[in-house]
């Protein structure tokens, strides 16, 4: 993790995925107070019930074998102005590997006709434009899906947002989900994957192939 402290920094506010803070590291570390320690401490505190719930999601379905991590930081373009990225959970899972981070947006959530972009409107007559979860996420998404392309492993990235206000335009991706949501999503993703497989991933085997790979592992749920 030290080796790497020159390369990530991260620029925003405390909460993760608010309107003001950006997911992907900075080049120039202008971070809060604290510093970048204790950016991801504080980052990884405020993943703990998310990580939780989710474990318990995956329990309830099936008495297998998962991993799951809280704040993983993986390095997917060293050498690059931004070469890691923060996750706030990622589940290893019988039927998959999911990129989950969490979001406190407030207001109505819409599409626009850039996919890469949403509309939120936070209040009557305040509308701003912000970069997709789905796209914030993407370097996370290659980067796994080419090192678990061997086991066989889907790798999906979800968007959860957690605040009672907010409200999601039904037309958007399916990954794009309020925290209600998230248990039927998972059951969908496990059934989909038994439909078409023969037999289930082995977590523990790509966990442990993930930790060697990820610039910092992160924590457990617990």
């Amino acid at each position: 993790m030290k080796q790497n402290e020159a390369l990530f920094s991260l620029v925003g506010t405390d909460t993760p995925r608010s309107i003001a803070c950006r997911q992907e590291p900075a080049g120039d570390f202008t971070g809060p107070t604290g510093g970048r320690d204790g950016w991801v401490e504080r980052q990884r505190r405020l993943s703990l019930p998310l990580t939780k719930n989710v474990a318990a999601v995956v329990r309830a379905m099936s008495d297998r074998a998962f991993v799951i991590r809280r704040g993983v930081i993986i390095e997917h373009a060293p050498g690059t102005r931004n070469p890691m990225t923060w996750i706030d959970c990622l589940a290893v899972t019988e039927f998959g590997a999911f990129v989950i981070d969490r979001y406190d947006w407030t207001g109505t959530v819409r599409r626009t006709i850039n996919e890469d972009e949403l509309l939120v409107h936070e209040k009557p007559g305040v509308v701003s434009v912000q970069t997709s979860p789905l796209r914030r996420a993407k370097p996370a998404l290659r980067h796994l899906r080419v090192l678990l392309a061997e086991y066989g492993c889907p790798v999906e990235c979800i968007a959860v947002f957690a605040a009672s206000h907010c409200v999601l335009d039904p037309t958007l991706p399916e990954t794009i989900l309020q925290a209600s949501e998230f248990h039927h999503f998972m059951r969908t993703r496990l059934n989909r994957f038994r439909d078409g497989h023969r037999r289930y991933l082995d977590s523990e085997r790509i966990g442990k192939y993930l930790q060697l790979r990820c610039a910092d592992w992160g924590k457990s749920y617990k």
